[in-house]
């Protein structure tokens, strides 16, 4: 773990609605990331997660709370003040124009953002297809003609060519197999390093984010629940619902967790439960739990818990 650096990235008491009805995809979330480090944001399929991630990216307004960029507030919606962040689409090949060479795909992106002279625009693309590993000669081809490896890097290549401070990674290894995996994870660090960069992982793939990321906030049905060092919170996870996520992910070396197994599926967001809302599905919920929603609690500096048992509860191995 990293030493901590100064926050490049808060969210105060963040607020997402959808649609007419007002459906709250994110209800109340603060979170910071430091620069120069890799925050993981882990939970279920429709716990939130990528509508936090459009929010803070500008493109998905906020019915309340406060989103603050190098100690400075940006707007809710627009993209105004937000070029220091970037988005690598999850699928990457649909994320490219099939009828677009690689290299006009890149251009396109300069040009939108000002970089107009053709000679500038193709140095910094041969430079970024090189830091990423690939030969700048791909630039001349279409999408279909790479693989998904090289289709995850040209992703890569196409946001850090506008400079980004943060760049928010949605699913980066997923569909890859594990020898590609494993590349584009290095790739990422050394990325890291050498522009300065700051990541906002985001992914199912505990194994990834174990092995990558420096601290975790664990969301579940528009709240976070858990958040601290991914050391301390794999070691030693106070929330019933982190630990029940820990518990389904396979042990390289086949033992069983201690921890309960996570029964059924989250709730809608038309039906969200009182109290805690994870207490439908929780093993050790008491009445209060479906009463009264729990408050974040200190367990240790830097890890927090909105758990009304997580004292009562030992942590699973």
């Amino acid at each position: 773990m990293r030493c901590r650096l100064a926050e490049l990235l808060t969210a105060q008491d963040l607020v997402v609605e959808l649609g007419r009805d007002r459906l709250r995809a994110v209800d109340g979330v603060s979170l910071s990331i430091a620069a120069g480090e890799t925050f993981g944001l882990v939970g279920e399929s429709g716990c939130g997660k990528t509508t936090l991630a459009r929010a803070l990216l500008g493109l998905q307004g906020v019915a309340a709370g406060r989103i603050t960029l190098a100690g400075a507030t940006v707007t809710a919606t627009g993209r105004a003040g937000r070029a220091a962040v970037q988005y690598v689409h999850q699928d990457p090949g649909a994320a490219l124009d099939p009828w677009w060479r690689i290299g006009a795909t890149l251009a396109e992106g300069l040009t939108i953002h000002g970089v107009t002279d053709r000679a500038e625009q193709q140095a910094r693309i041969a430079e970024m297809l090189a830091a990423v590993g690939l030969d700048p000669a791909l630039g001349a081809r279409f999408p279909h003609e790479l693989s998904g490896g090289q289709q995850r890097r040209i992703g890569i290549a196409r946001i850090l060519l506008l400079r980004p401070r943060l760049v928010i990674l949605d699913e980066p290894t997923a569909g890859l197999d594990l020898s590609v995996q494993a590349a584009v994870l290095r790739l990422l660090a050394a990325l890291r390093d050498r522009f300065g960069l700051t990541y906002l992982l985001i992914s199912h793939d505990l194994g990834v984010v174990r092995r990558v990321c420096d601290r975790i906030a664990v969301m579940y049905l528009g709240r976070i629940v858990e958040t601290g060092a991914a050391a301390s919170l794999f070691a030693a996870p106070r929330h019933p619902y982190t630990r029940a996520l820990l518990a389904a992910a396979p042990h390289l070396d086949g033992r069983e967790s201690a921890a309960p197994p996570l029964s059924g599926d989250p709730p809608s967001l038309r039906a969200i439960p009182g109290g805690c809302r994870f207490h439908p599905r929780c093993p050790i919920a008491i009445p209060v739990c479906a009463t009264t929603a729990p408050a974040v609690e200190n367990v240790t500096a830097g890890h927090q818990v909105a758990c009304h048992r997580w004292q009562e509860e030992s942590p699973h191995a």
